[in-house]
């Protein structure tokens, strides 16, 4: 008998001798398992801060770019939507040609001045101004905030957050919702086309009936888009806020809410193909729809998300951090 068949042989009698004696068999011996070390260095400089995050996106061609905004509320405050093309970030500079950009067609609708974009826009549209305009100069303001390239056709999409209709209960603040623009032109002009996420409740001035105790719901903004090419999915990643009403005491940073919605990129941003996270299901619709709060999972919550019968409720009297 060779070597390795008398190593054979004793290892089956091992085992078999083992299972007679009611003893487990000896199990092999574990690799080690591998261990991985992360080093982060200093911050490295930053020379183009916005109001926004700078969000990145790769043209038709190849190149890299990325867009920031910002949408000041005084009368002469300025209003921007702003591109960046380069290499990467650390050498992108600002592209005065798409930055600077004037619709031919309304020397109004500019990008370096988008006050007239916003005003007009569906959200502007429905908005309604302050009642003291001295602080809240306008009755919409809308940044650009992240953009995807249609491969097919090599038009720009973008989602743009509405802060709109400020001031609604005599308080500080307003309310918010996310539209979609299209650019057929790479950038230069832009087209506000609809809705996409919207609130859950009422964002009309002074509904008191919507709204009937201290505190009401600003709505749907500051949208994160994650293309999620290997699924065929757009996930956005948006934020609310429970606000107390004017005279209320009660701070509006108690109440901040962070809520997920998906659509196909089929559907290239379309209103109707958005689906809000719901009760641990891609359930309600992006417009008008309800939305889950998301929370970190633990020992104690395993869903990732408020319980319905704890999430804001309108209808519910307390302060914002009762609520």
């Amino acid at each position: 008998m060779s070597l390795r068949s008398r190593a054979r042989t004793l290892a089956a009698c091992t085992a078999g001798a083992a299972v007679l004696l009611g003893v487990a068999a000896p199990a092999p011996a574990a690799p080690d398992a591998p261990t991985y070390q992360v080093a982060v260095g200093q911050k490295g400089p930053w020379t183009h801060p916005d109001d926004t995050p700078a969000a990145t996106y790769i043209d038709k061609d190849g190149s890299f770019h990325y867009q920031s905004a910002h949408a000041l509320y005084g009368a002469n405050d300025p209003r921007k939507w702003t591109f960046y093309s380069g290499k990467d970030f650390d050498a992108a500079t600002r592209d005065a040609k798409l930055s600077d950009a004037v619709n031919p067609a309304n020397s109004k609708d500019r990008n370096n001045d988008t006050t007239w974009r916003c005003n007009n826009s569906p959200t502007g549209r429905e908005a309604t101004s302050a009642p003291d305009t001295s602080h809240y100069a306008q009755k919409n303001y809308c940044d650009l905030m992240g953009v995807w390239v249609d491969p097919d056709t090599g038009h720009w999409y973008g989602l743009v957050h509405n802060e709109f209709t400020p001031q609604p209960f005599g308080d500080g603040l307003h309310y918010d919702a996310i539209d979609y623009a299209v650019s057929k032109d790479q950038g230069r002009t832009w087209n506000i086309k609809d809705h996409v996420l919207t609130s859950p409740y009422s964002t009309k001035r002074g509904d008191n009936t919507a709204f009937p105790h201290d505190t009401y719901h600003y709505g749907n903004g500051d949208a994160r888009l994650f293309v999620d090419t290997a699924s065929g999915y757009f996930y956005v990643y948006y934020n609310s806020r429970v606000i107390p009403k004017g005279g209320v005491p009660g701070a509006w940073t108690d109440g901040s809410r962070a809520h997920v919605a998906r659509a196909p990129m089929s559907a290239k941003l379309a209103p109707g193909s958005w689906k809000k996270w719901y009760d641990g299901a891609w359930s309600q619709p992006g417009i008008g729809g309800l939305e889950s709060n998301m929370e970190p999972v633990d020992a104690d919550n395993t869903t990732g998300y408020t319980s319905v019968e704890h999430d804001y409720d309108p209808a519910t009297e307390g302060s914002v951090r009762e609520q």
